[in-house]
């Protein structure tokens, strides 16, 4: 017997339904795909950033607290996650690649008057691509108490050797050998132990590069830290039913102009303050030109690693930093 007409189309029609089940499946499993690589490469810069926390405490306990130092430091550190460094050529190029892009972020215009970060400390600039925090010590810290002892209102520098030692008022080592004056009720030498210990919390500008993937996280994360919600298709992510963020007017001009938190810190600067969040939207947008490696949009988003280490080196005062505008040294 002949086949039917209808067993003849079967085939058709199988290879009909794979494809529309293919277009449908294949634009989420990209995504996902793309995703996780960057969620990987985020992962591996965190660690890196961790990693760049100790290069930057390290250098900083031998450095007398030097920020121009530590900031060298934890940026060699996160050279990996910027380039290759499998070889001395490839080191050398990465190397120039990652000053130049941390000096065009230096370039850009943060606002320092609602942030409350200087440009720089003691010259050594906190705006660019890595920012080292010097948390400890600080005007808060126990070494608000020590720079505060009558006989050391012009001291340069604390020895890390001990409360014992003190090389620019030599008359003290005749005295008690403990600290006195003190508005603490702490012990006079776990005062200065604290005070001498060096801690520090880098900040890294991480830049998404995955594309498809990169402006998707970086506009769900900058909307979540202006605290508004998405809603809408995960490729077409909407504030509301009319706008959408991939369009120049509705959801993506809303979000650029919604209230943000930014990110806060109990010590030392925040990891984000509000008026950041502004240029980061500016060079996501292409509002913001970043004259520094290809041109277009940019996303970036912070990582921030501490770490602490006892002082090797006396501490410098001039990299002394979160010094109080109502304490006379």
């Amino acid at each position: 017997m002949a086949p039917s007409m209808s067993e003849h189309l079967h085939p058709c029609r199988e290879s009909g339904q794979a494809a529309v089940e293919a277009a449908l499946v294949l634009p989420l499993m990209v995504f996902l795909g793309l995703g996780i690589l960057q969620l990987t490469q985020m992962q591996h810069a965190k660690l890196m950033t961790e990693y760049a926390a100790y290069c930057a405490a390290r250098a900083g306990i031998v450095w007398n607290g030097n920020n121009e130092r530590m900031h060298d430091a934890a940026l060699v550190a996160l050279l990996p996650t910027l380039g290759r460094t499998d070889d001395p050529t490839s080191l050398a190029r990465t190397w120039t690649r990652a000053r130049l892009h941390d000096e065009a972020l230096q370039a850009l215009a943060w606002p320092t008057k609602d942030s409350l970060v200087p440009a720089s400390v003691n010259g050594a600039p906190l705006f660019g691509q890595v920012r080292v925090d010097t948390v400890n010590p600080s005007w808060y810290s126990p070494v608000r108490s020590v720079w505060k002892l009558r006989s050391a209102q012009n001291w340069e520098e604390l020895d890390f050797d001990g409360p014992d030692a003190y090389p620019q008022v030599p008359e003290l080592e005749r005295r008690l050998a403990k600290f006195f004056d003190l508005p603490l009720p702490d012990d006079d030498e776990e005062v200065y132990r604290r005070a001498t210990v060096l801690s520090v919390r880098v900040r890294y500008w991480y830049e998404l590069r995955v594309p498809f993937a990169n402006w998707i996280l970086f506009t769900t994360w900058w909307a979540a830290n202006a605290g508004m919600a998405l809603g809408g298709a995960i490729d077409r992510p909407t504030l509301n039913s009319k706008a959408s963020i991939t369009h120049g007017q509705g959801g993506m001009r809303e979000v650029g102009l919604a209230p943000v938190r930014g990110l806060e810190n109990a010590r030392g600067y925040d990891t984000l303050y509000r008026p950041e969040m502004t240029v980061l939207w500016g060079l996501a947008t292409g509002a913001t030109p970043l004259l520094s490696g290809r041109q277009g949009k940019r996303y970036f988003i912070p990582l921030t690693a501490t770490y602490s280490m006892r002082m090797q080196s006396n501490f410098y005062f001039k990299w002394l930093m979160h010094l109080n505008p109502d304490w006379e040294v």
